[in-house]
């Protein structure tokens, strides 16, 4: 049974226009329906401030057929224009299920757990992956004696939850040795070698997780919890990763420790294990403050260390062989600065917005600084420096004609993002404006989709969202294991994470982990470009993707 619907089509600009906020939600679909060239339609016309993106919303069809029925449509509206919207649209036919075959059709998916046997597959590998006997595997399924058949469905477990069935498959967890063991030397520099140990410390909560009910999380429509989401996604994507690596001259072994950052007594008891010791690399906890924990034994054992979630650069302080996948926020400032220079301030005029808000005034600052040290680098004259305006009226009072006016706008804030760029969007009719922030603008309610394409809204991201073509693979298989979609991004995360650090580890040896600068990297969905300030720091990833909206498409930006 399916209990988390997510896919990874929450990436496209499809699935950010069905998020977005329709602003007329109150409005009536026109009582103006007129027969033209032999067909029908509304007759609506456009009220002030209305968007493109509302109206496909009020009319239940696709902004596009908009578009192809209303020349210049594309370009904006106008108060009082009249827009065809047709009144029959094709239906789309509904996609059929997938019909597998059961043991039996009349088993309850609620109670019962299922494994999908797969060419060659015999009873014996499948009892030794869900850790039952052979006799267990034919009391669920009779009959089973005779022969499996690929497809198949068994029965191979009752009132758990799948995700759980096949995490227990996948990690072997180990046992922690909760004996103190004193800390007396730390290890001499690690060869390359024919076989490694990696640690991964992932709270997957099994414990409380067996007292979830999947009938009840059906009926209130809620997902499995999201932390034990997130760590059964990436490890999943971490060992498919894994099997893509898989050779003879190399043996990879996995110990996996269902750990929660909370919990730091069961955090130093694993760290003073001989098992943790004999470690090559360690991927987690998920945390800073558990982080923090781990990596203090981890360096004095030569461990290398790695954060594959937490923004926070602070983990790396003192560490030279940790390192963290996730660009903080800063870097994503940055290099959204970088992108405006490099690609834009020849035919520009950059502005940042201060909101008046106190908080992200640092960001205002930060972004400040940072571009003006830029140019000055790089030989530009002062005049190119970025200017600061005091909310909309200020950007407007600095709009230079016949340029494109960038404004930069790093508010988190809801409620003034909403404001700002509506009367924005109105006001840049026929201009030549374009609005720059952060991601997460993309995903919240209340700010209209239409708007942020009107101002090709541009956005640093340390994730290649557009990448979907790369992910169909990982994603088929994802679904036949789990017969649901992946959540979120961890599963890509993990696979993409395990590919770069085993291939350099497998390659290069331990020590790979102290040079990561020199192996700079495109994964399917992260970018790995390593930087660190000073030899005693561990390595923040610098990878960043730029993207923008146009013509309702979500395009990367071919910038570096």
């Amino acid at each position: 049974m399916s209990i988390s619907k997510n896919t990874y089509l929450k990436f496209s600009f499809t699935i950010l226009l069905v998020l977005s906020f329709v602003f007329s939600f109150a409005q009536d679909k026109s009582k103006d329906i007129r027969t033209i060239n032999n067909k029908k339609y509304y007759v609506h016309k456009v009220e002030k401030g209305q968007s493109l993106y509302a109206i496909s919303k009020l009319y239940a069809t696709d902004v596009n057929v908009i578009i192809a029925e209303n020349d210049g449509a594309k370009d904006g509206l106008k108060t009082g224009q009249e827009l065809k919207i047709p009144v029959e649209v094709a239906a789309v036919a509904p996609v059929k299920p997938v019909v597998v075959p059961l043991v039996s059709q009349d088993v309850d998916t609620t109670k019962y757990v299922y494994h999908r046997v797969a060419k060659k597959e015999t009873i014996y590998s499948i009892c030794k992956q869900y850790g039952i006997s052979d006799k267990q595997l034919e009391q669920f399924n009779p009959g089973i004696a005779s022969g499996l058949k690929p497809e198949q469905m068994l029965i191979v477990g009752d009132k758990k939850n799948k995700r759980e069935s096949k995490l227990a498959s996948i990690t072997n967890f180990n046992s922690t040795n909760t004996a103190v063991i004193q800390d007396t030397s730390i290890s001499k520099p690690r060869e390359k070698k024919s076989s490694y140990k990696i640690g991964l410390i992932l709270p997957f909560k099994l414990t409380e997780s067996e007292l979830l009910d999947p009938s009840v999380l059906v009926q209130s429509k809620a997902n499995f919890p999201q932390i034990q989401s997130l760590a059964v996604d990436f490890l999943m994507g971490f060992n498919k990763a894994l099997d893509s690596l898989k050779s003879s001259d190399c043996k990879i072994e996995t110990f996996v420790y269902d750990i929660d950052d909370k919990d730091s007594v069961k955090l130093e008891s694993l760290c003073k294990t001989e098992e943790f010791k004999a470690l090559d690399l360690i991927f987690g906890p998920v945390y800073p403050s558990g982080f923090k924990t781990v990596s203090g034994y981890a360096k004095n054992y030569s461990i290398p260390l790695v954060s594959p979630f937490t923004q926070q650069n602070k983990i790396l302080y003192r560490n030279n062989l940790s390192s963290k996948t996730n660009p903080s926020q800063y870097t994503l400032m940055e290099a959204l600065a970088d992108f405006c220079i490099d690609s834009c301030k020849s035919s520009s005029v950059i502005y940042v917005v201060n909101n008046g808000n106190i908080k992200e005034q640092q960001y205002v600052k930060a972004f400040k600084n940072y571009y003006n040290d830029r140019i000055k680098l790089l030989g530009f004259p002062i005049k190119d420096s970025v200017i600061e305006v005091k909310g909309l009226n200020g950007a407007k009072e600095k709009y230079v004609s016949g340029k494109k006016n960038i404004y930069v706008l790093l508010s988190n804030n809801q409620v003034y993002l909403a404001d700002f760029i509506t009367q924005l969007a109105v006001w840049s009719d026929k201009k030549e404006v374009v609005l720059a922030g952060w991601q997460n603008i993309t995903t919240m309610d209340n700010i209209d989709q239409d708007y942020l394409n009107r101002l090709s809204y541009t956005f640093p991201s340390q994730n290649n969202i557009t990448n979907l073509k790369t992910y169909t693979a990982l994603i088929k298989s994802y679904q036949n294991e789990m017969s649901s979609d992946p959540g979120d991004a961890y599963y890509f995360m993990g696979f993409d994470i395990a590919q770069y650090y085993i291939s350099n580890l497998k390659m290069h040896g331990p020590d790979f982990v102290a040079q990561l600068d020199k192996y700079p990297s495109e994964g399917n969905y992260l970018r790995f470009k390593f930087y660190r300030p000073d030899a005693a720091t561990g390595f923040e990833n610098k990878g960043v993707y730029i993207f923008r909206y146009k013509d309702f498409q979500l395009y990367r930006s071919q910038w570096r």
